[in-house]
């Protein structure tokens, strides 16, 4: 299933179509989706409602598989693997229900254990943006309801994927007093680089930059070229700039975890809720590595072929499937 990279370029396209394009549909949740750096953001595109409960309806049985062997594992076994790294990144299809009560599973079974090993078990999230990170740490503490986080982090305007399917989480870690962190760089600045390149940004958003950018992952640039060859060619739009703000939207996060993780040695665990294309081990966790001595492992909860397990270090099988 293509989703992160897919719909991110669609909304680079509808971004072009304000400039005279021909007009495209707009993305769901894209981080590139804002209007102008300087000007408020545009409401996201409707979604269609999903239950209150929906990741409690959406409850299936599961089990994984290691990557690197093919060794099948069960829940329980999985969760005593992956509560042994320091970063474990799931990757969601970000409209698929089923994915999001995995995420919930996963979340409980690693805060049991921490909870008995004494480590300090953080949720980072993809769907919060790091300027918004105060609202979510209060959030976290208590001190502000649901209503009151959307608010002040803007998520209808700047995730908009229903907050149904996240509130679970978010709730089981202000429950357990777990730190919430959020990953994401602004939309501003991701705008920003997909439209006008690295050296065309103002002072403002190149100090929003994280500290070290690899442009050279051969992995990651033809991942990338693969998502988007399918797309039609739009007069304006650079790939070369829309790829560099890929890699500004997988530094970020890379950076924001990798600071989190190594701030609290050595009796921490940081669990990051991201899109599949963000967990692939190019992406989000070998950036983590890069900065810091950290194992990180990668979850792919969606896959619909063996390719889509490629560069993850587990892959859920749902037993309903």
């Amino acid at each position: 299933m293509r989703v992160s990279w897919s719909r991110a370029l669609l909304s680079v396209v509808s971004l072009l179509t304000a400039c005279g394009a021909p007009p495209a549909r707009a993305p769901i949740g894209s981080t590139y989706q804002p209007a102008a750096p300087d000007t408020p953001p545009e409401a996201a595109p409707a979604k269609a409602a999903v239950p209150d409960d929906i990741v409690a309806r959406s409850a299936q049985p599961f089990r994984a598989q290691r990557n690197a062997d093919g060794l099948a594992l069960d829940q329980a076994q999985l969760l005593s693997e992956l509560s042994k790294f320091d970063v474990v990144c799931l990757g969601e299809a970000h409209d698929a229900p089923r994915d999001h009560f995995a995420e919930l599973a996963i979340s409980e079974g690693l805060e049991k254990r921490a909870r008995v090993s004494g480590r300090a078990l953080g949720i980072g999230f993809e769907m919060f943006q790091a300027p918004y990170g105060a609202a979510l740490y209060t959030y976290g503490l208590g001190h502000l309801d649901d209503a009151g986080l959307r608010k002040r982090t803007h998520y209808d305007e700047r995730w908009g994927y229903p907050y149904a399917y996240y509130q679970p989480v978010l709730s089981l870690g202000r429950t357990y007093g777990l730190p919430l962190k959020a990953l994401n760089a602004s939309r501003e600045l991701t705008h920003a680089v997909a439209e006008k390149g690295i050296t065309g940004l103002s002072p403002r958003l190149r100090r929003q930059l994280p500290k070290d950018l690899d442009f050279d992952d051969h992995d990651h640039r033809a991942e990338f070229d693969r998502q988007t060859a399918d797309h039609p060619k739009v007069p304006g739009m650079n790939l070369d700039n829309f790829y560099a703000a890929q890699v500004v939207w997988d530094e970020t996060m890379a950076e924001n975890a990798a600071n989190w993780v190594s701030a609290r040695a050595p009796m921490r665990q940081l669990l990051i809720l991201a899109g599949s294309a963000h967990c692939r081990h190019p992406a989000i966790p070998s950036r983590i590595e890069r900065r810091q001595p950290l194992r990180v492992a990668s979850v792919r909860l969606s896959a619909e072929t063996p390719a889509d397990s490629e560069g993850f270090t587990y892959t859920l099988v749902f037993d309903g499937k």
